[in-house]
């Protein structure tokens, strides 16, 4: 059995037995992350990408793709993926790599300050790195002023820094953070879309209308399918972005946010239809992954944002832009 095999089994029983329904609805309505965080890091789950000198697995893009659907399929609410890229790339600049959970952001100087919109997983990350218009920076959370969204649950916060921390880094290597972030978001919806498709199946197959199970409704067993589509769509998407390479290419990022946004919104739209009023009831699993859905469709750019990039780039570009899907497109 390979190497990446063992830590992609390994990761999945450390869900089962860490990452509960009920776990996740105590850390969204406001109970601390930390120890959920140092159970995943004493397991070494949080250095998957580093090199074995420094501790890590040593892993790529492929294992990790496996690793974020299957966080996504448990609702995970800590800043997996970006913590993995973070600490790869603190270790590639030889910069000293911090404790806790990193998030990313964008963000935009007013003078000496520094302000985050929306930071996903604000509340659970203890560092963020910005990218800004002299470059990315390594942020202390613990050091900014924080303004919930307004949106029930939500993990994500606006951040405000007065002046820029005394710790603070600067990477001095450019990377396309907002690719990074929309390919992982890519997996993790994929992974909460296929947690939904099964809740969708149990519901349907137990609940009974007319003395009969829903599930043998033709117009149920259409919108199933059509959710089994969007689900398999955005998996396969997500694959083609996080393959073997650590960094993903910028268009193989966009194809797979503009895939798996769109398709999240459907997702979301069939399971709900299925289940009517009991799917956004608190106590009932569902809208634990229907919101995340929605969130994750925003973070890092929308569909619309990432179809305007792959038409600005098939347009301006000498057709090279491209290439890589036309490497993988099927021959028959």
């Amino acid at each position: 059995m390979s190497l990446d095999i063992l830590i992609i089994n390994a990761f999945d029983e450390w869900l089962k037995g860490e990452v509960t329904p009920e776990r996740v609805r105590h850390i969204d309505l406001g109970e601390s992350a930390d120890s959920l965080w140092r159970s995943l890091n004493e397991q070494g789950f949080a250095d998957l990408l580093l090199p074995e000198e420094l501790g890590g697995a040593a892993a790529n893009a492929t294992t990790a793709c496996h690793l974020l659907v299957a966080a996504g399929g448990a609702a995970l609410p800590l800043p997996l993926a970006s913590t993995w890229w973070g600490r790869f790339a603190l270790a590639e600049a030889n910069l000293p790599i911090p404790d806790g959970p990193i998030t990313l952001a964008t963000g935009r100087r007013e003078s000496e300050a520094i302000l985050c919109h929306r930071v996903p997983y604000a509340t659970s990350a203890q560092w963020v790195l910005a990218t800004l218009a002299d470059g990315t920076w390594l942020l202390p959370i613990g050091a900014a002023q924080g303004q919930p969204p307004g949106v029930h649950a939500s993990q994500a916060r606006d951040l405000f820094w007065p002046v820029l921390p005394d710790n603070a880094q600067r990477l001095p290597l450019n990377r396309n953070w907002i690719a990074l972030g929309a390919a992982f978001s890519a997996a993790l919806i994929a992974g909460a879309g296929e947690r939904v498709l099964q809740l969708t199946l149990e519901y349907a197959n137990t609940r009974q209308q007319f003395g009969k199970s829903i599930a043998s409704m033709q117009s149920t067993q259409q919108a199933i399918s059509v959710l089994a589509e969007e689900v398999a769509a955005t998996r396969m998407a997500a694959q083609l972005a996080l393959r073997d390479a650590i960094w993903p290419t910028a268009i193989a990022s966009a194809v797979a946010k503009a895939r798996s946004s769109a398709a999240a919104v459907r997702i979301c739209t069939i399971a709900h239809a299925v289940m009517g009023a009991i799917g956004i009831s608190e106590e009932f699993d569902l809208q634990l992954f229907t919101r995340r859905l929605y969130e994750w469709r925003a973070d890092y750019g929308s569909e619309s944002a990432w179809h305007t990039f792959i038409g600005q780039s098939a347009l301006e570009g000498s057709g090279s832009s491209l290439e890589f899907f036309e490497q993988h497109l099927p021959t028959t």
